[in-house]
């Protein structure tokens, strides 16, 4: 048990599968009440190149709670849909009564040059990767505002923020933009004692990286989701006063930041 989130109230999106469900598991197994939003409701991992790495619902993930002895709530919710989002927010606040840490995870790829980026590629990874994570702050925020409890938000980023990914500038434009807003974000809600962070997990064995093609990363070990559980727990927990405003590498995780290094920033 936790007892920074025990009770606590969670949001997370892009929950069905991957490091969504990993950080959803690890934050019931805590004692929080997850709500598990995704677009998933049914499985369709068998038309799937890796089926492995497809498989799972939002069902499934609130399943495996309830059987870990923790309490979680299925929504499905396309993140570019604002009234998916919206209504994501009151189904949250009629189940469990509050809001307390929203964690934005959902992020689709953008694998092409630009000179033959496809439009619609472009625009979905758009919504998808910036659009739907500024839009889940915008319909927590003025519930946790209202709440006077403070809260936590962060989102999922990637190394491809910081650098050159052959063939994915939209994608690095993407997390390098979701990387600023929500950095800037932190600033605007300190005053509400809400924290706002950005977790870098590293290079994670998920459907997104066995589906793409991501020339010179094979050198960058790949870790399993789980092992991204403990930073964002620990993550979850954090107070604005204690910590906010801050990019951060999973890999560094109890090295530079995390429990017992001097994190007041």
């Amino acid at each position: 048990m936790n007892l920074e989130i025990y009770q606590k109230k969670f949001i997370v999106t892009g929950a069905s599968r991957g490091i969504g469900r990993a950080i959803s598991l690890a934050l019931g197994a805590a004692g929080a009440q997850v709500v598990v939003a995704s677009r998933t409701e049914v499985d369709r991992s068998d038309q799937s190149a890796f089926p492995q790495y497809a498989a799972g619902t939002i069902n499934d993930t609130a399943h495996e709670i309830a059987l870990a002895g923790g309490e979680a709530l299925p929504v499905r919710c396309d993140v570019t849909n604002a009234s998916d989002l919206q209504e994501l927010v009151s189904k949250t606040l009629k189940h469990f009564g509050r809001i307390d840490i929203a964690v934005s995870n959902a992020g689709v790829d953008c694998e092409s040059p630009v000179a033959e980026l496809d439009l619609e590629l472009l625009d979905r990874c758009i919504a998808v990767n910036i659009r739907g994570p500024v839009l889940l702050c915008k319909y927590v925020l003025p519930t946790m505002f209202t709440q006077k409890r403070g809260g936590s938000i962060f989102c999922v980023t990637s190394g491809a923020a910081l650098g050159y990914r052959e063939g994915r500038v939209g994608y690095s434009m993407s997390k390098a933009a979701l990387d600023r807003a929500y950095t800037s974000l932190a600033e605007e809600v300190r005053k509400h004692d809400i924290a706002v962070n950005v977790l870098s997990p590293g290079r994670v064995d998920t459907w997104m990286n066995r589906n793409g093609d991501w020339p010179d990363t094979g050198h960058i070990p790949m870790v399993q989701p789980d092992e991204i559980a403990a930073s964002a727990v620990w993550l979850a927990g954090v107070k604005a006063s204690e910590f906010t405003g801050q990019r951060v590498e999973r890999a560094d995780f109890g090295v530079s930041w995390g429990p017992g290094v001097s994190t007041t920033r």
